[in-house]
């Protein structure tokens, strides 16, 4: 036995998956809009149903009509039974529609004050008995639904909500049917490929977040260790100024008595320079007068020296007028030794060519002559050649002679024996 679960309170907003269905469900609808979506919401149905060859998809299609009827039913329900509910219906309906809204209103109370589960479960079930009933007894009079319609003029915004996301998923769900089975395994595949996608990009920032953990840590560990650097450094650094300060006192300390030292020596000084200045201005004074004297005398040397020096002027001059007419003669006289100069040169260049061509006629008949002479050599080298070998020729050939009159003779005493 399937196990009931509870109804939602009445009156809470149910989400919808459109901005435009949220949109249209705050405000209010009235009844004649009410109408109209009813018979365009027919028109859809009839359109949807239409074109689905299926039976079990016309089947679903058709449930999903009668629950969006039954929803329609449900928003339409008066929010009270009043006085007007008890003149447009009869004692049955009206029953009816009261015990349905005490449930409501029972179920609601239970929920917010967070009752057992058990009494919600059991008051959920009444609800869903008390809404089949009504639906039912709605559904078979269309009478009563005009009534309806023109008895409550608005719906609540989370009717509106509902019916909206149940028009949606209608539309969804033909979607569905009417898709063929290969554009379903298209879309599969093409949704499992997304999914690995997804898969992928998520084992990717998977390990981007590890890596950022870790770069993290790292981080959160280098930081550490440089407050601690910084901490010690800072520690140095006070040591460093308390040191510092330290040195800074005792070198003013030093540079004090220094300074006191120094200014006493100053004073001595000063001492000392007053009386080398009262000194040196009275050897000024003596040396002032002095040089006005050896000036004096300087003058009269100089006027002497001046005396002196124009005289030796004036006799420079007078020399230098003679040396000058002197240079002018001995001037004309170079130039007209230059002029017989350049003569003697002309003439010597025409001698030096005549010599020059005598002395090439002079080599080329000594070089004839030393051929000649060593040509005559050379045929009388020859000529004692000819004379030494005609003479060994001639001795060899007279001992040979001898030599054949000797064999001759003693071959005639070797016969005669």
């Amino acid at each position: 036995m399937n196990t009931l679960l509870p109804l939602p309170p009445i009156g809470t907003p149910v989400a919808t998956r459109h901005a435009a269905a949220g949109a249209r469900s705050a405000s209010t609808i009235h009844g004649s809009e009410m109408s109209n979506i009813s018979v365009v919401g027919s028109a859809i149905d009839e359109s949807l149903t239409g074109k689905l060859i299926n039976v079990e998809a016309q089947r679903i299609m058709s449930v999903l009509q009668e629950a969006q009827k039954k929803v329609a039913v449900i928003g339409l329900l008066p929010d009270e039974v009043d006085r007007r509910v008890a003149t447009m219906f009869n004692s049955d309906t009206v029953a009816l529609i009261g015990e349905h809204k005490l449930l409501e209103t029972k179920y609601k109370t239970l929920v917010e004050g967070r009752a057992p589960e058990s009494e919600i479960k059991e008051t959920a079930k009444l609800v869903r008995t008390s809404t089949r009933a009504v639906c039912r007894h709605f559904l078979q009079n269309p009478a009563f639904m005009g009534k309806l319609r023109y008895l409550k003029s608005t719906k609540q915004a989370n009717h509106v909500q509902f019916e909206n996301l149940l028009q949606e998923v209608k539309v969804l769900v033909y979607e569905r049917l009417k898709t063929s089975v290969e554009e379903e395994k298209a879309k599969q595949d093409q949704l499992s490929v997304i999914i690995a996608k997804e898969q992928k990009t998520s084992n990717e920032v998977r390990l981007l977040k590890e890596e950022l953990d870790k770069a993290k840590r790292e981080r959160t560990t280098e930081v550490s260790k440089r407050n601690e650097i910084i901490r010690r450094l800072k520690e140095e650094l006070r040591d460093i100024k308390q040191q510092a300060e330290d040195t800074t006192k005792r070198l003013e300390s030093r540079s004090k008595q220094k300074e006191d030292q120094e200014l006493q020596i100053a004073k001595d000084k000063e001492l000392a320079m007053k009386d080398e200045i009262k000194r040196s201005t009275e050897e000024l004074r003596d040396t002032v007068k002095k040089n006005r004297e050896e000036e004096a005398i300087l003058r009269k040397k100089k006027f002497k020296v001046e005396s002196e020096v124009e005289n030796w002027i004036h006799k420079y001059d007078q020399d230098m007028d003679e040396k000058q007419a002197e240079l002018e003669d001995i001037t004309a006289i170079y130039n007209e030794e230059k002029a017989q100069l350049d003569e003697l040169q002309a003439r010597y260049g025409e001698l030096q060519k005549e010599y020059e061509k005598i002395m090439e006629e002079r080599r080329i008949a000594q070089e004839e002559r030393i051929a000649q002479e060593k040509k005559l050599r050379h045929m009388h080298e020859c000529a004692t050649k000819i004379q030494a070998l005609y003479r060994g020729w001639k001795f060899r050939k007279e001992m040979a002679k001898k030599k054949s009159g000797k064999a001759t003779a003693q071959k005639g005493k070797k016969k005669g024996k």
